[in-house]
């Protein structure tokens, strides 16, 4: 019985360190200084013309990335795919404020976006993995917006023209080595940077918007314009609101990554 106890034990810590160091996400910043964070191209002096965006495609390769899917691609109640509310974050307030005015549990949020971590020949998490790894344009478009994470590398936004004329925006956060500079044209599939080194959290969180600048997102009377959810161009990855109209990704014109990228695809 001592013997199972301590197994039990043993096996209850290694999940916990494990849990610690996937659904850190944006709580943990790990400093594994492998991958260089920078330095970045110089912004142009004017903007270039990028071709209309007519194809799209995955910025790392579907069959060696993907999102934690809990209890299938990961033993861990962690949930990094689009539109979902994460449980395994933690309960610690963040920028969005409810109308009570008590800031909104992270583990409520629902994620804006998908996190993709490198995966095994059999479709499990793999942590610690990844790092270097050439993160490629979604499509053809221009980089509108490169900054600086800190420890979390960078974050990179491009504006992908369609046909009809109207806009949508990709964004890669967590990135290094930097590619692209602010006004350059990029071409669907280009390297434009390598993914960061963060360690057993080391991923991609990506989106696919209706919008490039969000530092105006959340109106006043919403909870992230009543938190501190405003002020930031990249956004902030997450949605939630009192109102269930808006609560969710898709209120705030955010898409769903992988479903836009399919539907485009040869």
């Amino acid at each position: 019985m001592r013997a199972r106890r301590i197994i039990i034990s043993v096996m209850g810590g290694v999940v916990f360190i494990a849990l610690i160091g996937i659904v850190g996400l944006r709580v943990w910043r790990y400093r594994y200084g492998a991958i260089s964070a920078g330095p970045v191209p110089e912004p142009l002096p004017e903007a270039q013309n990028p071709e209309i965006a007519e194809d799209f495609d995955f910025p790392l390769d579907p069959g060696r990335f993907g999102p934690y899917i809990p209890y299938v691609s990961g033993a861990l109640p962690v949930d990094t795919r689009f539109d979902a509310q994460n449980p395994g974050v933690g309960s610690d307030g963040k920028c969005f404020v409810n109308i009570q005015g008590e800031q909104v549990p992270f583990n409520q949020l629902y994620h804006a976006g998908v996190d993709w971590f490198a995966l095994d020949s059999k479709g499990k998490i793999q942590g610690f993995q990844g790092a270097g790894e050439p993160v490629t344009a979604v499509g053809n478009g221009v980089v509108t917006w490169v900054q600086s994470l800190g420890t979390d590398g960078f974050v990179i936004i491009i504006q992908h023209t369609l046909l009809d004329a109207t806009a949508v925006w990709s964004v890669y956060w967590h990135v290094a080595d930097v590619q692209v500079a602010v006004g350059e044209a990029v071409n669907l599939g280009q390297v434009v940077a390598s993914l960061h080194n963060r360690g057993h959290n080391t991923h991609l969180h990506w989106e696919i918007r209706t919008f490039g600048d969000g530092s105006e997102l959340f109106a006043p009377d919403s909870a992230g314009g009543r938190g501190t959810c405003n002020g930031y161009v990249a956004g902030v990855g997450y949605t939630w609101d009192d109102n269930v109209e808006r609560a969710r990704p898709e209120a705030w014109g955010y898409l769903d990554p992988g479903a836009f990228i399919e539907s485009y695809r040869d």
